[in-house]
């Protein structure tokens, strides 16, 4: 429960079920605060919520006045968050749309004003299956660029989205940039680092290490290809995107350090301790049924 009055019924964080929906931390709070700080983002607004699990995000927007959300998920079961986070809510079916679909093939009615997106972004290793609510491929974009890809697709020129990202950083740059300067057109895109300070890539191969000791080869060969491709000073790092108004101007890309400002200090994703925020990501992607395959 939120201080606005908003509930949200999701799942425990390590249920044995590759499918589970996922719950809520530190990332999901940071734009649910922003909102609330800033609701001219949302009022009035279509929203659209793609890997929406509960649907938190398109929920806190119908709380603060958002006029429509379309929840998307490939997950079966995120309808039945959708209809009983609604229920508790007392938000009425008209206001919302529940719709199972993956995000590369979904053809949208109409564009939206407002995006607001959590994708599957954990890296994860070539032969490690992970959970569908985290895996995102080899360097953790794999979803992220399919939204971008299909960005103008979804979004109304005058649109904005939101997105949350877990990226390698090599030579102080997120990957995501190369990504954004090839597929976002004439937008303005701000990352906000949204984790106190950058963790090492050594310490999240060794999570993968401890907690899937029966893929060692697969995660040699993921943390060489890696190195050999982006360096030895990689580390990886939370952010925010912030995808602006389409423009005359060429899309441009800045990294702004504005996290307090905009989403709330409490809400930064503490890494003082690099074992354990790495443990905590990777614990994302783990089953307890796959140590027993």
């Amino acid at each position: 429960r939120f201080e606005n009055g908003l509930t949200i019924k999701t799942e425990v964080f390590n249920k044995d079920d590759k499918r589970r929906i996922l719950p809520l931390g530190s990332p999901q709070g940071s734009l649910m605060n922003h909102m609330l700080n800033y609701p001219e983002t949302v009022r009035g607004k279509r929203v659209f919520e793609p890997f929406a699990g509960s649907g938190a995000l398109g929920f806190m927007a119908l709380k603060i006045g958002a006029r429509h959300v379309d929840f998307l998920d490939v997950i079966h079961r995120a309808s039945d968050f959708h209809r009983e986070n609604a229920r508790l809510n007392q938000f009425p079916s008209s206001r919302f749309r529940s719709i199972e679909a993956d995000i590369a093939s979904f053809d949208p009615e109409h564009r939206y004003e407002l995006i607001l997106a959590n994708p599957p972004f954990v890296p994860t290793p070539d032969g490690i299956e992970g959970t569908v609510t985290s895996n995102g491929g080899t360097d953790g974009n794999r979803f992220v660029e399919i939204l971008l890809r299909r960005l103008e697709e979804f979004l109304e020129p005058h649109g904005k989205a939101l997105i949350l990202v877990f990226q390698f950083v090599s030579r102080q740059q997120p990957l995501l940039v190369d990504l954004i300067s090839d597929l976002v057109d004439h937008r303005p895109v701000v990352l906000t680092p949204s984790q106190e300070r950058h963790i090492g890539f050594e310490a999240y191969s060794r999570a993968y290490s401890q907690l899937f000791p029966e893929e060692q080869e697969a995660i040699a060969r993921w943390r060489s290809a890696l190195l050999e491709k982006h360096g030895e000073d990689l580390a990886l790092c939370h952010y925010v995107v912030r995808v602006g108004e389409r423009g005359d101007q060429p899309n441009s890309c800045v990294i702004r350090d504005d996290f307090a400002e905009q989403f709330g200090e409490s809400f930064l994703v503490p890494s003082h301790n690099e074992e354990e925020i790495s443990i905590g990501r990777v614990f994302e992607n783990f089953v307890a049924s796959s140590k027993r395959r």
